[in-house]
């Protein structure tokens, strides 16, 4: 018990370290090589041109840990893990670098599910008794599975709209997960966990606000797949852990990952009620509605985060509640988040008080288009593509 306790402590460690480490090498060159975000007063809300590729940092981080200390712990889904992890990784930093084809993007999310569903034998094995449904057919759960890897890897894709915030919710997740698994003696799994949490915890050190490097899609992919991976882990295991069974994993699980999950849905029914494509991008997430209500990307990300572990102890709390009722109270305390921060608006700006300099306040100009006339400097910044000259490059970011 106490080397897998200690073999996960080195885990977090060594991703924390060689992330934090590995981040401003990769801020720089993206910098020289003008692999960077430009703002544009709309949808994207940073000041500056931000290099993107911060996700490779936490692969690296992620990986290293991942590989030298899940040895002593091999699971019989490793290989599986790998190559999915590795797939991903690579449409994510093909998209940071020369934008892909959404198809495209999205048929490499279903070979990484595949490979970890069909392959490493990870998935959703039924529903907790929602819909009438205890236990999938075999192949039916794994199709469900790989649809539902799918839905959450792209949650944790879109909630990364302010800084910190997608890595904030995300280290809530791999931190609850990553002592479940601990706490009942799953080595392999809390390694997982904790090797994520640390690559986490390293990234965030450069990426709030003010944000020095984003973690683009390579981040978001590979975060979002690990986290369907623990969380699926949790649901699989949990009938063989009697000290910390839970009635509802699976519901447990979704309240883990309620802030990005809900999030997604809400914009969904929202574009789909104003006639729009589910997939066409808007300004009407979480997050924009609290920076609408005058707060800073931090106080954003703290507020979301904070309301995401609230939740995951009430939910375990209710967790022995009949399903429907367990999942609906999960949802209200979700849906509530808005009414609740609207309701109190004046006490939060109050707490919060955002800067008024102009050099740090990120709410000036956001969204008011007839103000942007006057940020000239935001029009200068130009997408940069692979195909700019070096001294363009140079010259661009020199501005």
């Amino acid at each position: 018990m106490l080397t897998g306790i200690l073999f996960t402590l080195f885990a977090l460690l060594t991703s924390f370290f060689i992330t934090l480490k590995a981040i401003p090498a990769i801020i720089k060159v993206s910098k020289l090589k003008g692999l960077v975000d430009a703002p544009d007063g709309e949808r994207k809300l940073h000041k500056k041109i931000v290099p993107t590729l911060g996700g490779v940092g936490m692969f690296a981080g992620f990986m290293i840990s991942y590989g030298v200390w899940i040895g002593f712990y091999l699971p019989p889904y490793l290989p599986a893990l790998m190559a999915a992890v590795t797939i991903l990784f690579f449409v994510g930093i093909k998209d940071d670098i020369l934008v892909i084809a959404p198809l495209k993007k999205l048929a490499g999310q279903v070979i990484a599910a595949g490979i970890i569903v069909f392959v490493g034998g990870i998935y959703l094995p039924g529903l907790d008794g929602l819909l009438g449904i205890q236990n999938f057919p075999p192949l039916t759960g794994k199709l469900f599975s790989v649809f539902a890897i799918i839905i959450i890897i792209n949650s944790y894709n879109l909630i990364d709209g302010v800084d910190g915030l997608a890595g904030m919710v995300s280290i809530v997740g791999a931190y609850i997960f990553g002592l479940w698994f601990l706490w009942g003696g799953f080595y392999a799994e809390a390694i997982l966990s904790f090797a994520l949490a640390g690559a986490l915890v390293g990234f965030m050190y450069h990426n709030f606000e003010p944000a020095r490097i984003f973690m683009g899609d390579t981040g978001s992919l590979i975060i979002g797949f690990i986290i369907a991976v623990a969380g699926f882990r949790l649901v699989q295991l949990n009938p063989v852990t009697p000290g910390l069974m839970l009635d509802a994993p699976v519901i447990f699980i979704f309240s883990v990952m309620i802030i990005p999950m809900f999030d997604t849905m809400r914009v969904i029914v929202i574009r789909l009620s104003k006639g729009s494509s589910p997939l066409k991008a808007d300004a009407n997430h979480l997050h924009h509605f609290l920076l609408r209500l005058g707060l800073r990307h931090y106080q954003v990300t703290l507020i979301l985060s904070a309301f995401n572990l609230l939740i995951v102890i009430a939910s375990l709390m209710i967790n022995t509640m009949n399903v429907y009722l367990y999942l609906g109270l999960v949802i209200a305390m979700a849906a509530l988040i808005l009414p609740a921060l609207s309701a109190i608006k004046g006490i939060i700006v109050r707490v919060f008080p955002a800067r008024t300099d102009s050099d740090d306040n990120f709410l000036e100009g956001i969204f008011l288009t007839d103000l942007l006339q006057d940020l000239p400097a935001m029009h200068r910044y130009q997408p940069f593509s692979m195909k700019n000259s070096r001294k363009e490059r140079e010259y661009a970011i020199e501005r």
